[in-house]
Protein backbone atom coordinates (compact mmCIF):
# COMPACT_ATOMS: atom_id res chain seq x y z
CA UNK A 1 0.00 0.00 0.00
CA UNK A 2 2.69 2.20 1.05
CA UNK A 3 4.65 1.66 -2.41
CA UNK A 4 1.63 1.93 -4.54
CA UNK A 5 1.21 5.28 -2.72
CA UNK A 6 5.18 6.47 -3.37
CA UNK A 7 4.23 5.68 -7.40
CA UNK A 8 1.12 7.89 -7.01
CA UNK A 9 3.06 10.83 -5.40
CA UNK A 10 5.83 10.83 -7.60
CA UNK A 11 2.75 10.66 -10.74
CA UNK A 12 0.69 13.52 -9.12
CA UNK A 13 4.29 15.54 -8.37
CA UNK A 14 4.99 18.41 -10.67
CA UNK A 15 8.17 20.66 -11.54
CA UNK A 16 11.64 19.27 -11.83
CA UNK A 17 12.50 15.79 -12.62
CA UNK A 18 9.32 14.79 -11.89
CA UNK A 19 7.30 16.26 -14.65
CA UNK A 20 9.37 13.40 -16.39
CA UNK A 21 7.22 10.97 -14.74
CA UNK A 22 3.46 10.54 -15.96
CA UNK A 23 2.47 7.15 -15.40
CA UNK A 24 2.86 4.41 -12.66
CA UNK A 25 4.92 2.27 -14.60
CA UNK A 26 7.61 5.24 -15.87
CA UNK A 27 7.66 6.34 -11.20
CA UNK A 28 8.36 2.19 -10.56
CA UNK A 29 11.09 2.43 -13.05
CA UNK A 30 12.69 5.55 -12.01
CA UNK A 31 12.32 4.36 -8.21
CA UNK A 32 13.51 0.98 -8.26
CA UNK A 33 17.50 1.97 -8.61
CA UNK A 34 16.83 4.92 -6.10
CA UNK A 35 15.55 2.24 -3.76
CA UNK A 36 18.56 0.07 -4.14
CA UNK A 37 20.97 3.00 -3.81
CA UNK A 38 19.75 4.54 -0.94
CA UNK A 39 17.49 2.30 0.85
CA UNK A 40 15.22 4.53 1.41
CA UNK A 41 13.18 6.21 -0.83
CA UNK A 42 12.27 9.79 0.59
CA UNK A 43 15.96 10.13 1.09
CA UNK A 44 16.84 8.93 -2.25
CA UNK A 45 14.63 11.40 -4.26
CA UNK A 46 15.83 14.04 -2.24
CA UNK A 47 19.15 12.94 -2.95
CA UNK A 48 18.66 12.52 -6.61
CA UNK A 49 17.70 16.18 -7.06
CA UNK A 50 13.70 16.06 -6.96
CA UNK A 51 11.84 18.44 -5.30
CA UNK A 52 9.51 18.41 -2.53
CA UNK A 53 7.65 18.77 0.86
CA UNK A 54 9.14 16.11 3.29
CA UNK A 55 6.43 16.42 5.28
CA UNK A 56 3.76 16.39 2.85
CA UNK A 57 5.17 13.62 1.77
CA UNK A 58 5.11 11.39 4.51
CA UNK A 59 1.71 12.17 4.61
CA UNK A 60 0.58 10.94 1.59
CA UNK A 61 2.07 7.61 1.37
CA UNK A 62 1.23 6.61 4.75
CA UNK A 63 -2.14 7.80 4.69
CA UNK A 64 -5.06 4.95 5.70
CA UNK A 65 -3.35 2.44 8.23
CA UNK A 66 -6.40 2.00 9.77
CA UNK A 67 -7.49 -0.10 6.63
CA UNK A 68 -5.19 -2.83 7.64
CA UNK A 69 -3.91 -2.55 10.74
CA UNK A 70 -6.05 -3.43 14.18
CA UNK A 71 -5.85 -4.15 17.77
CA UNK A 72 -3.80 -7.34 18.55
CA UNK A 73 -4.05 -8.63 21.99
CA UNK A 74 -1.87 -11.51 21.06
CA UNK A 75 1.13 -9.16 20.51
CA UNK A 76 0.54 -7.29 23.52
CA UNK A 77 0.58 -10.73 25.44
CA UNK A 78 3.54 -11.65 24.08
CA UNK A 79 5.49 -8.46 24.97
CA UNK A 80 3.91 -8.23 28.50
CA UNK A 81 5.44 -12.24 28.90
CA UNK A 82 9.17 -10.67 27.98
CA UNK A 83 11.22 -9.91 31.34
CA UNK A 84 10.37 -6.94 33.16
CA UNK A 85 13.51 -6.03 32.61
CA UNK A 86 14.08 -5.91 28.98
CA UNK A 87 14.02 -2.61 27.01
CA UNK A 88 11.81 -2.14 23.84
CA UNK A 89 12.67 -0.14 21.68
CA UNK A 90 11.47 0.20 17.66
CA UNK A 91 14.32 0.90 15.13
CA UNK A 92 12.25 2.16 11.61
CA UNK A 93 13.20 3.80 8.56
CA UNK A 94 9.65 5.48 8.73
CA UNK A 95 8.95 8.52 10.74
CA UNK A 96 8.20 8.42 14.40
CA UNK A 97 4.68 9.67 13.66
CA UNK A 98 3.74 6.89 11.37
CA UNK A 99 5.34 4.06 13.77
CA UNK A 100 3.15 5.65 16.56
CA UNK A 101 -0.22 5.41 14.63
CA UNK A 102 0.41 2.20 13.82
CA UNK A 103 1.40 1.45 17.43
CA UNK A 104 -1.40 2.82 19.03
CA UNK A 105 -3.76 0.67 16.42
CA UNK A 106 -2.32 -2.49 17.67
CA UNK A 107 -3.01 -1.61 21.10
CA UNK A 108 0.76 -1.70 22.29
CA UNK A 109 2.25 1.55 21.84
CA UNK A 110 2.46 2.04 26.13
CA UNK A 111 5.03 -0.77 26.02
CA UNK A 112 7.44 1.16 24.14
CA UNK A 113 10.24 2.80 25.55
CA UNK A 114 10.92 4.70 22.37
CA UNK A 115 10.73 4.95 19.21
CA UNK A 116 13.64 5.81 16.75
CA UNK A 117 12.72 6.99 12.85
CA UNK A 118 14.09 9.07 10.64
CA UNK A 119 13.91 12.23 12.87
CA UNK A 120 15.99 10.05 15.21
CA UNK A 121 18.42 9.57 12.54
CA UNK A 122 18.03 13.02 10.76
CA UNK A 123 17.30 11.77 7.59
CA UNK A 124 21.05 11.16 7.10
CA UNK A 125 21.45 7.49 7.17
CA UNK A 126 18.54 4.37 7.52
CA UNK A 127 18.91 0.85 8.10
CA UNK A 128 20.81 -1.26 6.82
CA UNK A 129 23.54 1.18 6.88
CA UNK A 130 26.12 0.68 9.56
CA UNK A 131 25.80 3.84 10.56
CA UNK A 132 22.20 3.90 11.69
CA UNK A 133 23.05 1.24 14.25
CA UNK A 134 25.60 2.84 15.38
CA UNK A 135 23.37 5.35 16.70
CA UNK A 136 20.93 3.33 18.26
CA UNK A 137 23.72 1.48 20.17
CA UNK A 138 24.80 4.67 21.28
CA UNK A 139 20.92 5.76 22.33
CA UNK A 140 20.76 1.82 24.23
CA UNK A 141 23.96 2.79 25.61
CA UNK A 142 24.94 -1.05 24.78
CA UNK A 143 27.71 -0.60 22.23
CA UNK A 144 30.06 -3.03 24.80
CA UNK A 145 27.20 -5.80 25.10
CA UNK A 146 25.63 -6.01 21.15
CA UNK A 147 24.79 -10.05 21.98
CA UNK A 148 22.41 -8.35 24.80
CA UNK A 149 20.04 -7.12 22.16
CA UNK A 150 17.58 -9.55 20.11
CA UNK A 151 16.69 -7.58 17.24
CA UNK A 152 13.14 -8.73 14.95
CA UNK A 153 13.24 -7.98 11.18
CA UNK A 154 11.12 -8.64 8.08
CA UNK A 155 14.04 -7.54 5.54
CA UNK A 156 16.68 -9.72 5.06
CA UNK A 157 19.38 -7.02 4.28
CA UNK A 158 18.38 -5.49 7.14
CA UNK A 159 18.74 -8.48 9.64
CA UNK A 160 21.81 -9.28 8.27
CA UNK A 161 23.20 -6.01 9.41
CA UNK A 162 22.59 -6.65 12.69
CA UNK A 163 23.66 -10.37 12.69
CA UNK A 164 27.15 -8.64 11.73
CA UNK A 165 26.91 -6.32 14.96
CA UNK A 166 26.13 -9.20 17.42
CA UNK A 167 22.40 -9.44 17.54
CA UNK A 168 20.54 -11.98 18.18
CA UNK A 169 17.75 -11.91 15.88
CA UNK A 170 14.12 -12.93 14.82
CA UNK A 171 13.45 -13.22 10.88
CA UNK A 172 9.66 -12.31 10.73
CA UNK A 173 8.75 -13.54 6.89
CA UNK A 174 6.91 -11.66 4.43
CA UNK A 175 6.91 -10.30 0.82
CA UNK A 176 9.75 -8.57 1.66
CA UNK A 177 12.01 -11.83 1.62
CA UNK A 178 10.98 -12.84 -2.23
CA UNK A 179 10.97 -8.93 -3.09
CA UNK A 180 14.97 -8.42 -2.08
CA UNK A 181 15.61 -11.64 -3.89
CA UNK A 182 15.79 -13.89 -0.79
CA UNK A 183 14.67 -17.76 -0.39
CA UNK A 184 13.85 -19.44 3.33
CA UNK A 185 16.59 -21.62 2.76
CA UNK A 186 18.97 -19.11 3.61
CA UNK A 187 17.08 -18.22 7.05
CA UNK A 188 18.73 -20.82 9.00
CA UNK A 189 21.54 -18.48 10.11
CA UNK A 190 18.79 -16.31 12.22
CA UNK A 191 18.69 -17.47 16.01
CA UNK A 192 14.85 -18.04 14.89
CA UNK A 193 12.22 -17.54 12.01
CA UNK A 194 8.48 -16.67 13.20
CA UNK A 195 5.91 -17.10 9.68
CA UNK A 196 4.38 -13.22 9.32
CA UNK A 197 3.58 -12.60 12.97
CA UNK A 198 5.25 -12.88 16.42
CA UNK A 199 3.35 -14.75 19.16
CA UNK A 200 4.29 -17.31 21.80
CA UNK A 201 5.78 -19.60 19.50
CA UNK A 202 8.95 -17.91 20.80
CA UNK A 203 8.81 -19.56 23.93
CA UNK A 204 9.32 -22.95 22.43
CA UNK A 205 11.85 -21.74 19.82
CA UNK A 206 13.69 -19.43 20.93
CA UNK A 207 13.27 -19.70 24.95
CA UNK A 208 17.07 -17.58 25.45
CA UNK A 209 14.62 -14.47 24.62
CA UNK A 210 12.18 -15.33 27.59
CA UNK A 211 15.69 -15.78 30.19
CA UNK A 212 15.65 -12.77 32.67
Amino acid sequence: HIHNNIFQFMVESKGGKFDEISTIDEAIAAWKPIFEKYNLTKRGLLGEGYEFDGDAYDRFIRQGPERFIQRDSELRHFLQALPKSSRKVIFTNAPESSACEILQLLGVEDLFEAVLGTHFLNNEVCKPERAAFEKVLQYLNMRDNPEEICYFEDSFKNLIAGKELGFATVFVTSATLSNEGRTKSELDQFDAVVERKVGMELKESFPRLFDA
